[in-house]
């Protein structure tokens, strides 16, 4: 288990605005809803909503992971009763604690593998970006591959991701000999943390590359495909695997979420599988009932039987019209809508009149 820092500052729960033991389904319903409020595109030049739009995001990519979730929920647990404030760089062992002394050595061994894993030689994942995609409606009930351009981090043209300036090289740390970590005696115990001189990276950047500043990484536009599943959803996420932030040290990339952002349709929308649409037909055809066109979404129409006395607002389903996305197979639901004529003849009027008569 990697345990991050963040992890211990972090109420990830309270993030969401869920309970601890909220299933996942609510977990996922939760961050789309929040994540709807705060995106940027709909608060534009808005800081405050793109820090929390950051802060949702970086919740739910552990609690929306059933694995990561879980180690997340035993560090919090665990770091709960045997440390104290965290971020102050203190950390307490209370060895009269039967439920903490009992596993202690485990404890500290999960805890802090992450710190003494992150040193100079060691390999770092990147970390995972999100990114919105314009998608038509056609396009998502049927599926396609999408050319998607976002302006991302990714190595270094010019230090080619060491950090130093062309001939220049990072300088072994001192402190911790390269090794990233420092080990720290407390009562008898010995655990390790991060190195303060290098911050954990084990080497020291004195002449920065003028491209990215140190960091080995630069903002560069990026054109990769997409393949969008038949039948995506409003806001659904699709991962892209290994095409997130590089990694650090040969470490492995992050991936790239995707999220779904699906163009209304001026004649159809959606209800989970089923398409919907609404078809206007005259009083006499819903009075005497008749043979209607029915427009469908590939193109064409068919052919829907409408009985004797059709009501307004009713609906007609058409099998096997709707969406098909190799689970499930929608239908095309009609639901009719009669038009009341506004400019009548005379002669109109008086068959109306005569029909009501007799009517009642």
């Amino acid at each position: 288990m990697v345990a991050h820092r963040e992890w211990f500052e972090k109420d990830y729960y309270a993030v969401l605005g869920v309970a601890q033991n909220a299933s996942a389904k609510d977990v996922t319903k939760a961050y789309r809803k929040l994540a709807r409020q705060y995106h940027p595109d709909a608060n534009p030049d808005n800081t405050a909503a793109e820090e929390r739009f950051k802060e949702i995001s970086a919740a739910y990519d552990v609690l929306g992971d059933a694995d990561r979730r879980r180690e997340y929920d035993q560090v919090r647990s665990l770091g709960s009763g045997a440390f104290g404030v965290p971020g102050s760089g203190s950390f307490r062992f209370d060895a009269g604690d039967p439920d903490i002394s009992g596993g202690f050595s485990d404890l500290f061994g999960r805890v802090f593998s992450g710190a003494r894993r992150s040193g100079a030689s060691s390999p770092q994942r990147g970390s995972d970006l999100e990114t919105v995609m314009p998608l038509d409606f056609v396009d998502a009930v049927k599926g396609r591959t999408a050319t998607l351009r976002i302006e991302a981090a990714a190595v270094c043209s010019t230090c080619n991701g060491s950090g130093s300036r062309p001939g220049t090289f990072p300088k072994q740390c001192s402190r911790c000999s390269g090794r990233g970590v420092t080990e720290v005696n407390q009562g008898g115990f010995a655990f390790s943390l991060p190195c303060a001189q290098c911050s954990g990276h084990g080497a020291i950047i004195e002449h920065p590359c003028t491209t990215c500043t140190g960091t080995g990484t630069e903002m560069r536009q990026r054109e990769l495909n997409v393949r969008v599943p038949a039948g995506v959803a409003d806001g659904a996420r699709i991962r892209v695997k290994g095409r997130g932030a590089p990694g650090r040290n040969g470490g492995p990339s992050g991936d790239l979420y995707v999220v779904c952002r699906v163009s209304p349709h001026p004649v159809f929308s959606r209800e989970d599988a089923n398409l919907l649409v609404r078809l206007p037909v005259s009083f006499t055809t819903a009075a005497l009932g008749a043979d209607v066109q029915v427009p469908v979404l590939e193109g064409g129409h068919v052919t829907l039987r409408l009985p004797p006395g059709t009501q307004p607002g009713s609906r007609h389903r058409v099998k096997g019209r709707g969406v098909h996305d190799g689970r499930a197979s929608g239908d095309l639901i009609v639901t009719v809508e009669v038009v009341v004529p506004t400019n009548l003849t005379e002669s109109q009027k008086k068959m109306l009149i005569e029909f009501d008569r007799e009517d009642t």
